[in-house]
């Protein structure tokens, strides 16, 4: 397929990716409810991604392609997200919570998330809750930093390892689907997270966003800033100096904030670099293809 085999490797990665939603979508059809439509936005959504690679190639004059194009990876990641509200909760029930649970109260103790109680202030819970929002924002900023620096192939490397995690993470969520413990073990914590004002804000800003979906494990908010941080690394290695104190407290926001299990944060950061390394090699077998084309 030519026209499949010119396409950017993000393109391709994302194309593949919903191919493979929609064909989970299909298999899957009876179980899940609104299955048709679901399929149908999942191949809209591929077609819209190839046809806007396609013009890029044919229009390369074209300032507003060229901007559909590059936020393309950024409306595939949204969209897939949204869609795994409807696919977590039929694919593969029930919800695997209680083995979560379990396995981290071998780490940390009978209830997780206690530990981390003694801790708790208005001041300390506005702070992390400020870091965990950070995880929308570093890899766009970095990816950004790249791209105005004229750094064409870094920006396009890093971008391709990023949203092979996101995607990484989604698989994730449907192998394991899990609410979290802020939902699971609701009513069992002794201390309150003492949200106040702009933690309180923040926090209902997200709950409208994202839903509630089953996307605890991994945490894809440990593994994406990791991606980053490796990155930022290998390229920008003053952005991972002073990305690292928000990601830290972000890391440790995951677990404070009860939205992840600990486990889930030690899938995150175990996943990471097993991207970075895979999305490499994908990355670099693709040019080698591209360069004998």
């Amino acid at each position: 397929m030519p026209f499949f085999r010119k396409a950017k490797p993000v393109t391709q990665l994302s194309a593949v990716f919903l191919l493979s939603l929609l064909a989970l979508t299909l298999l899957n059809y009876k179980r899940i409810p609104g299955a048709g439509i679901l399929a149908l936005r999942y191949g809209a959504v591929g077609v819209v991604v190839l046809c806007t690679d396609w013009m890029r190639r044919n229009t390369p004059h074209s300032a507003l392609i060229k901007l559909i194009d590059l936020l393309m990876p950024l409306f595939v990641i949204l969209f897939t997200f949204d869609s795994m509200g409807h696919l977590t909760a039929y694919i593969n029930p029930p919800d695997k919570d209680a083995l979560l649970a379990r396995m981290d109260s071998y780490i940390v103790g009978p209830v997780p998330g206690a530990w981390l109680g003694r801790m708790i202030s208005p001041a300390l819970t506005a702070v992390l809750q400020v870091c965990y929002t950070s995880y929308y924002f570093i890899p766009i900023i970095f990816c950004l930093i790249l791209l105005s620096g004229g750094e064409t192939e870094k920006f396009d490397i890093s971008l391709f390892g990023i949203t092979f995690g996101f995607f990484a993470s989604y698989i994730g969520y449907i192998i394991v689907p899990a609410l979290g413990p802020r939902y699971y073990l609701a009513g069992q914590f002794t201390h309150g997270l003492m949200r106040d004002g702009l933690a309180r804000a923040i926090n209902s800003t997200l709950d409208f966003l994202e839903g509630t979906n089953r996307d605890a494990f991994p945490s894809g908010h440990t593994e994406i800033v990791l991606i980053v941080l490796m990155y930022a690394w290998r390229y920008k290695r003053w952005f991972f100096w002073a990305a690292l104190p928000v990601a830290s407290g972000l890391v440790l926001a995951t677990m404070y904030l009860r939205y992840h299990y600990v486990v889930d944060v030690i899938a995150g950061a175990v996943l990471a670099p097993a991207c970075v390394w895979a999305a490499d090699k994908l990355y670099a077998a693709h040019q080698r293809l591209h360069d004998r084309a």
